[in-house]
């Protein structure tokens, strides 16, 4: 995918919020769709390989990852929860042993296996939120042409 540059980037418009958060659950660049945007699994890359799009773009990035993650876990805490309960109206005698072990997992596997796209889809929605300025976009110009080896 040749991401280059053209007028349109500056007075065009960007893709759609949902194409952004599409892009970004998919751990891809919420500006481009490229896949060069992580170094290893953990590790956004600073900027974007396809676009120059500089993931975080203010302090406390991070934050807003590990929040969706959070949610995420929550979520499903909530709705084992809640499915425990159902199941405990039928089975009174159950015990808790079974539920606190399946939660503890769940605490540690979920937020291993979403933490990339958590990343991804919170750059995207802070890209829907708060769109680039044109300095952002002389600056990703700039990026591209350096890696590439242009004027």
């Amino acid at each position: 995918m040749d991401a280059g540059f053209e007028v349109v980037d500056v007075v065009g418009r960007p893709p759609s919020w949902a194409t952004m958060v599409r892009r970004g659950l998919r751990r891809r660049c919420g500006r481009c769709g490229s896949r060069e945007v992580f170094e290893t699994r953990w590790r956004l890359r600073e900027r974007c390989g396809g676009c120059g799009y500089r993931f975080k773009r203010e302090p406390g990035f991070a934050l807003g990852a590990w929040f969706l993650n959070f949610m995420v876990l929550e979520s499903v805490h909530l709705a084992g929860a809640m499915a425990y309960i159902v199941w405990l109206s039928g089975h009174p005698g159950a015990g808790l042993v079974a539920p606190l072990l399946v939660g503890a997992v769940l605490a540690v596997t979920i937020p291993f296996l979403t933490y990339p796209h958590s990343q991804t889809l919170w750059a995207a929605i802070d890209l829907v939120m708060t769109p680039m300025e044109l300095d952002e976009i002389v600056d990703a110009m700039d990026a591209m042409e350096s890696v590439r080896g242009g004027p």
